[in-house]
Protein backbone atom coordinates (compact mmCIF):
# COMPACT_ATOMS: atom_id res chain seq x y z
CA UNK A 1 0.00 0.00 0.00
CA UNK A 2 2.62 2.45 0.91
CA UNK A 3 4.31 1.91 -2.38
CA UNK A 4 1.06 3.23 -4.25
CA UNK A 5 0.54 5.81 -2.48
CA UNK A 6 3.93 7.00 -2.49
CA UNK A 7 3.69 6.63 -6.63
CA UNK A 8 0.11 9.11 -6.16
CA UNK A 9 1.72 11.29 -4.17
CA UNK A 10 5.30 11.40 -6.54
CA UNK A 11 2.10 12.60 -9.39
CA UNK A 12 0.65 15.33 -7.62
CA UNK A 13 1.67 18.87 -9.20
CA UNK A 14 4.35 19.65 -6.06
CA UNK A 15 6.47 17.62 -8.34
CA UNK A 16 8.30 18.58 -11.88
CA UNK A 17 6.48 17.81 -15.02
CA UNK A 18 8.99 18.97 -16.99
CA UNK A 19 10.18 15.75 -19.39
CA UNK A 20 12.88 14.42 -18.53
CA UNK A 21 16.72 14.35 -19.82
CA UNK A 22 18.18 11.33 -21.65
CA UNK A 23 19.99 10.72 -18.45
CA UNK A 24 16.89 9.89 -16.51
CA UNK A 25 15.28 7.73 -18.82
CA UNK A 26 18.59 5.54 -18.83
CA UNK A 27 18.04 5.26 -15.21
CA UNK A 28 14.34 4.35 -15.54
CA UNK A 29 15.52 1.85 -18.16
CA UNK A 30 18.18 0.74 -15.24
CA UNK A 31 15.62 0.56 -12.67
CA UNK A 32 13.36 -1.83 -14.60
CA UNK A 33 15.50 -3.51 -16.16
CA UNK A 34 16.84 -4.51 -12.65
CA UNK A 35 13.25 -5.08 -11.31
CA UNK A 36 12.80 -7.89 -14.05
CA UNK A 37 16.17 -9.44 -13.41
CA UNK A 38 15.18 -9.56 -9.98
CA UNK A 39 11.99 -11.61 -10.78
CA UNK A 40 14.09 -13.61 -13.13
CA UNK A 41 16.23 -14.69 -10.48
CA UNK A 42 14.01 -15.39 -7.98
CA UNK A 43 12.19 -17.01 -9.92
CA UNK A 44 13.65 -20.74 -9.31
CA UNK A 45 13.24 -20.22 -5.37
CA UNK A 46 9.91 -18.98 -6.21
CA UNK A 47 8.81 -22.40 -7.78
CA UNK A 48 10.17 -24.32 -4.49
CA UNK A 49 7.57 -23.03 -2.58
CA UNK A 50 4.92 -25.16 -1.80
CA UNK A 51 2.41 -22.00 -2.94
CA UNK A 52 4.18 -21.13 -6.05
CA UNK A 53 1.13 -20.95 -8.51
CA UNK A 54 -0.13 -17.77 -5.88
CA UNK A 55 3.29 -16.43 -5.27
CA UNK A 56 5.18 -16.13 -8.48
CA UNK A 57 2.25 -13.43 -9.72
CA UNK A 58 2.07 -11.79 -6.66
CA UNK A 59 5.84 -11.07 -6.17
CA UNK A 60 5.47 -10.38 -10.11
CA UNK A 61 2.92 -7.80 -9.06
CA UNK A 62 4.99 -6.66 -6.51
CA UNK A 63 7.95 -6.04 -8.19
CA UNK A 64 6.49 -3.99 -10.81
CA UNK A 65 4.53 -1.67 -7.90
CA UNK A 66 7.91 -1.38 -6.48
CA UNK A 67 9.77 -0.39 -9.26
CA UNK A 68 6.56 2.26 -10.71
CA UNK A 69 6.93 3.71 -7.18
CA UNK A 70 10.81 4.56 -8.22
CA UNK A 71 10.58 5.64 -11.39
CA UNK A 72 8.10 8.26 -10.29
CA UNK A 73 10.47 9.01 -7.72
CA UNK A 74 13.29 9.67 -10.18
CA UNK A 75 10.56 11.83 -11.82
CA UNK A 76 10.22 13.83 -8.98
CA UNK A 77 14.23 15.72 -9.29
CA UNK A 78 14.18 15.30 -5.76
CA UNK A 79 17.22 13.61 -4.86
CA UNK A 80 15.89 12.64 -0.99
CA UNK A 81 12.74 11.11 -2.17
CA UNK A 82 15.16 8.77 -5.30
CA UNK A 83 17.53 7.56 -2.63
CA UNK A 84 14.97 7.20 -0.44
CA UNK A 85 12.75 4.83 -2.70
CA UNK A 86 15.93 2.85 -3.95
CA UNK A 87 16.71 2.18 0.09
CA UNK A 88 12.82 1.11 0.00
CA UNK A 89 13.89 -0.77 -3.03
CA UNK A 90 17.11 -2.76 -0.93
CA UNK A 91 15.41 -3.11 2.05
CA UNK A 92 12.23 -5.44 -0.12
CA UNK A 93 15.33 -6.88 -1.86
CA UNK A 94 16.62 -8.29 1.78
CA UNK A 95 13.29 -9.73 2.81
CA UNK A 96 13.09 -11.28 -0.74
CA UNK A 97 16.34 -12.58 -0.32
CA UNK A 98 15.94 -14.17 3.40
CA UNK A 99 12.41 -14.89 2.77
CA UNK A 100 13.06 -17.61 -0.33
CA UNK A 101 16.98 -18.69 1.64
CA UNK A 102 18.89 -16.79 -1.21
CA UNK A 103 21.00 -15.24 1.35
CA UNK A 104 21.15 -15.95 5.26
CA UNK A 105 22.64 -13.49 7.43
CA UNK A 106 22.39 -13.06 11.09
CA UNK A 107 21.97 -9.59 11.07
CA UNK A 108 18.58 -9.62 8.37
CA UNK A 109 16.50 -8.02 10.78
CA UNK A 110 18.91 -5.44 11.13
CA UNK A 111 19.78 -4.75 7.25
CA UNK A 112 15.60 -4.66 7.01
CA UNK A 113 14.57 -2.58 9.34
CA UNK A 114 17.59 0.24 9.33
CA UNK A 115 16.50 0.34 5.29
CA UNK A 116 13.03 0.31 6.20
CA UNK A 117 12.71 3.08 8.44
CA UNK A 118 15.50 4.95 6.88
CA UNK A 119 13.89 4.55 3.14
CA UNK A 120 10.48 6.43 5.01
CA UNK A 121 12.51 9.00 6.30
CA UNK A 122 14.48 9.94 3.55
CA UNK A 123 10.88 9.89 1.43
CA UNK A 124 9.41 11.69 4.22
CA UNK A 125 11.90 14.38 4.38
CA UNK A 126 12.19 14.85 0.44
CA UNK A 127 8.20 15.39 0.07
CA UNK A 128 8.27 17.89 3.48
CA UNK A 129 11.16 20.15 1.34
CA UNK A 130 9.08 19.74 -2.11
CA UNK A 131 6.06 21.67 0.25
CA UNK A 132 8.10 23.98 1.55
CA UNK A 133 9.40 24.95 -1.13
CA UNK A 134 6.48 25.25 -3.07
CA UNK A 135 4.90 27.68 -0.79
CA UNK A 136 8.05 29.49 -0.41
CA UNK A 137 7.99 30.48 -4.46
CA UNK A 138 4.28 31.01 -3.82
CA UNK A 139 4.97 33.68 -1.35
CA UNK A 140 7.11 35.33 -3.62
CA UNK A 141 5.17 35.51 -6.11
CA UNK A 142 2.35 36.71 -4.05
CA UNK A 143 4.82 39.53 -2.60
CA UNK A 144 5.88 40.15 -6.03
CA UNK A 145 2.21 40.98 -7.45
Amino acid sequence: MAHLLYSITFLSSRYSTASSSSSFYLLYLTLWLFGIGVYVYLMPFLRLDPESDVLVPAIGGYMLIIVLMATLAARTRRPLILVGSLVFMASDLTIALTKFNVLDTDYKRHIIMVTYYLAQLMIALGDVKAVLEESTDDFHKWKRS
